[in-house]
């Protein structure tokens, strides 16, 4: 046999041997990936056959709701049909939500805290006129009157 065959066919060899290899990893990889969705599957159905009772009880509950939301609009209709001016009087305007918590229904009108409008400068430097000057912040450190006793150690006699 040529020398030149028996190499070819021991890199052939080697190559069916990786790519085997590579192929092994790869199939136990993947049974691991399907045993994991198996395991999560599986408590995806738990899940799904605890909760099948749940269904019935949420539709009682929708169906109640609809009930209740019914009878609050036939009450609401009931109040607003009781609080219609009569016939021949002009009907109050339609207060919407802004009209109740505006500025200009006075002092405690509303329930809205509004702040103030922003002052001019001119305004400010009028107000305080003839006032101290206020304090600056952080405060300075100004020298005291009378300086602190110097340690016994540090006197000069």
């Amino acid at each position: 046999m040529d020398p030149a065959f028996v190499v070819f066919l021991l890199g052939v060899l080697i190559a069916i041997i990786a790519i085997a290899g590579h192929l092994i990893a790869i199939i136990l990889i993947l049974k691991h990936v399907v045993n994991r969705l198996n395991t999560i599957l599986g408590a995806v159905q738990a899940v799904t056959k605890t909760s099948q009772p749940v269904e019935a009880l949420v539709g009682d509950i929708n169906a109640d709701l609809d009930a209740g939301r019914k009878l609050m609009e036939d009450c609401v209709a009931r109040l607003e049909a009781s609080a219609a001016p009569p016939t021949g009087a002009a009907p109050e305007p339609a207060r919407h939500a802004q009209d109740r918590h505006a500025a200009s229904n006075g002092p405690g009108g509303g329930t809205a805290t509004v702040a103030p409008p922003a002052r001019a400068e001119t305004e400010r430097a009028a107000d305080t006129e003839g006032q101290p000057p206020e304090e600056e912040w952080p405060p300075r450190e100004r020298p005291s009157p009378n300086p602190p006793p110097s340690p016994l150690w540090n006197r000069n006699r």
